[in-house]
């Protein structure tokens, strides 16, 4: 989650920091285009971009989840059960089939092979096997009936809490609301509440690299908050110097280095906005992820490459 935030602070921060309703953070986090496919949103994460949405209590999805986790197990027992039953009923039957075909020129002579195969068919309790696995199977299409319709209300029940948790997070005055604090508020959604999970994710502590982007927007927003006046030919020559000096993230020159013209454009297209100080990060880095994002011609590309930062 702190990845994922890293990445793309700038155009969820402001966003998450102000959310007072669940539905503004699907909205929000939404803004990140394919952002299914970001790790933590393909596994426990996708509880906060799930279209459905039920209002909850903790009780009651802690009732709805131990609902769901039972149900799966009877559907999954249901499975096994049916499985090992039809293999069992089918083996009898090749087994009578097999018999019938081998010996049906003594049938045809003697008519008492069909008591014969009546015995055999008792014996290895093809009707009885044919039954149970024929129930089997109606239990099981009911139980995963039942599976998928507490799936489907967990899942919804999950959403609205998950969310809401977020929302409480950012309501709280307790805590400043920095990246890290958000990732940790989010981690342990929606098993665990906002506190519980920042609490536990504080005392396991964070010793990463933050990514590219996010260096960036530290950097523009240390330029934003000392530079007086805030223009913004001022924070792209600060901008610059930052970016050029010997002993700057390699990283980070390697990042903006190449895309220094879509970083400019991006710089002055707040000119004359008149945002708060505060903002202007966010700002500079959401318009910066545009450009990276969207799709360039041939000319825009050359004209990058001419344009590097030297």
């Amino acid at each position: 989650m702190k990845q994922f935030l890293e990445n793309y602070w700038g155009r969820v921060g402001p966003g998450l920091r102000a959310a007072r309703e669940p539905e503004d953070v699907r909205a929000v986090l939404n803004c990140v285009p394919h952002i299914e496919s970001c790790i933590p949103f393909r596994g426990y994460a996708i509880c906060l971009i799930e279209p459905s949405a039920s209002a909850v209590r903790g009780n009651e999805l802690r009732e709805t989840r131990r609902k769901f986790n039972e149900a799966e197990k009877a559907a999954e027992y249901l499975w096994s059960d049916y499985n090992s039953t039809s293999q069992d009923a089918q083996q009898a039957a090749v087994a009578v089939k097999s018999a019938w075909d081998g010996f049906q020129t003594v049938f045809a002579i003697s008519p008492l092979f069909f008591f014969v195969i009546n015995v055999l068919v008792h014996a290895l309790r093809l009707k009885e096997l044919t039954v149970r696995a024929q129930d089997l199977d109606a239990a099981y299409r009911r139980a995963r009936i039942e599976k998928d319709s507490l799936r489907n209300a967990l899942l919804a029940q999950e959403a609205w809490f998950a969310r809401n948790e977020v929302v409480k997070f950012a309501r709280n005055s307790r805590y400043d609301k920095t990246l890290l604090n958000f990732a940790r508020a989010m981690a342990g959604l929606p098993e665990w509440g906002w506190f519980h999970s920042r609490r536990t994710c504080e005392a396991i502590g964070d010793k990463t690299t933050p990514l590219t982007p996010y260096l960036l927007f530290q950097v523009i927003e240390g330029i934003s908050r000392k530079t007086k006046p805030l223009t913004m030919a001022n924070v792209e020559k600060k901008l610059r110097h930052e970016i050029l000096k010997p002993d700057v993230d390699p990283f980070l020159k390697g990042y903006v280095v190449p895309h220094w013209s879509y970083l400019q454009e991006s710089v002055q297209f707040c000119r004359g906005k008149d945002f708060k100080r505060a903002d202007l990060p966010f700002k500079i880095m959401d318009r910066f992820l545009y450009h990276l994002e969207r799709p360039k011609t041939m000319a825009e590309i050359e004209l990058a490459k001419r344009n590097q930062l030297v």
